[in-house]
């Protein structure tokens, strides 16, 4: 969980630098939307993405599965009762998150009461609403909630109307509300937040670039400056007097974006790299413990380790542990010991051992594959597997050969 919220903070840090260097402030306003929350969708889902350049090796050969159990000691007793401290990070970020996502319902449940207490006027396209607490005109979905600052029937009013107007024709609070849930959920990502109140400004830029064309640019800005209010407002709601202003009257006389269109297909290059880094990095950060675990082996043990030739995966006669299967897991279990450090921190799982018994019957290449689970439980396997006797050699068309094979070992606490 932690890999997966430091990818995305990654993510959308990237993604978030690219919007400032490229699209901030250009007037492809519905470009800069949709990149907005598509980029706050990739920050999410592009974390989860997972995939590994390396081909599919033909499956090896595979002993039994050995299970080497462990009872709890009192040590390890309290060290489970103590992995209740574990809990409390986790349970700290759910009660933000859940606090966040309640303050968004009573805002909702807010404005749910000043529809049915206010003095309603149906129209065709949307409902106005008329409340002495409204003190700024907003907008939520198809509902229009006045201010007594104007009248609708004003020049401005008929302006604050037209951009109302725009904000619910463009759905602007579905986006809203759906940014504000996912700053609930991942409160702890500032670029998040950042992504919301950029996405704000753009349906401003759209409801503002709509009202203009519809009217002279400098009168629509007048107005723009005379509404201008610190007014308390609702955050999941579309208000006209949403600052910062200067911002707004300056889109309104903005030019044509200089190199448009490489602004945003730039994009594209930079999603696929950044989806290569992403996918690839977590088989890297599984990959570096196994292979520092397999250096140590080999160290101890490099007398076992020799190089080999040919590697087969199926032969016509594959190797055998003296004695057969049984005999095998016979060996394993007495030579196996649950490390301590694993007992302590309740470490459980199975480790796969892969080596190959070459065309002498000994053992070499000793390495892991798999979800690594620490506390030492690899390195025991390998040093257990590693110190094996000579087993049969493999044979092929009548010669000895190198084979590849696999054990698996099952690490339980009871």
């Amino acid at each position: 969980m932690i890999a997966y919220l430091i990818k995305m903070l990654v993510c959308s840090g990237v993604l978030y630098g690219y919007y400032v260097l490229a699209l901030k402030n250009n007037s492809f306003h519905r470009w800069n939307r949709g990149y907005l929350l598509l980029a706050t969708i990739t920050s999410i889902l592009l974390p989860l993405l997972q995939f590994s350049f390396a081909s599919a090796a033909a499956p090896a050969y595979t002993g039994p599965l050995v299970t080497v159990y462990a009872y709890m000691t009192s040590t390890a007793q309290k060290a489970g009762a103590s992995n209740f401290a574990s809990w409390i990070p986790p349970g700290i970020y759910a009660l933000i998150a859940l606090l966040l996502i309640v303050n968004m319902l009573r805002n909702w449940l807010l404005i749910k009461r000043l529809t049915r207490q206010g003095k309603q006027v149906s129209f065709d396209s949307y409902l106005l609403i008329n409340h002495p607490q409204v003190k700024s005109t907003f907008s939520f979905f198809s509902v229009i909630f006045w201010g007594d600052e104007l009248t609708p029937d004003s020049e401005e009013g008929k302006q604050v109307l037209r951009h109302e107007l725009e904000h619910i024709r463009g759905r602007h609070t579905a986006d809203k509300l759906f940014l504000q849930l996912v700053c609930a959920v991942f409160w702890f990502n500032p670029f998040l937040h950042l992504f919301k109140r950029e996405l704000a400004m753009v349906h401003e830029f759209l409801a503002d670039k709509a009202v203009a064309a519809e009217n002279a640019p400098d009168d629509y800005a007048r107005t723009l400056l005379q509404m201008t209010l610190q007014t308390k407002r609702m955050l999941i709601a579309n208000s006209f007097t949403q600052a910062p202003v200067k911002r707004r009257i300056l889109m309104l006389f903005s030019q044509k974006a200089n190199y448009a269109l490489m602004k945003k297909i730039i994009i594209f290059p930079v999603l696929v790299f950044l989806g290569f880094i992403i996918g690839c990095q977590q088989d890297l950060d599984l990959q570096s413990p196994v292979k520092r675990s397999t250096a140590l082996i080999n160290t101890s043990a490099s007398a076992v380790n020799a190089p080999s030739d040919e590697v087969f995966s199926f032969v016509s006669d594959p190797p055998k542990f003296p004695g057969g299967d049984k005999e095998l897991a016979r060996f394993l279990s007495r030579s196996i010991h649950y490390p301590k450090k694993a007992q302590t921190n309740n470490t459980t799982g199975t480790v796969l051992v892969k080596f190959v018994v070459n065309s002498a019957g000994k053992i070499s290449e000793v390495t892991t594959e798999g979800k690594f689970l620490g506390n030492g439980l690899e390195e025991e396997s390998m040093r257990v597997v590693a110190a094996m006797p000579d087993w049969i050699p493999g044979e092929q068309e009548g010669r000895k050969v190198s084979v590849e094979f696999h054990l698996p070992i099952r690490y339980v606490l009871q």
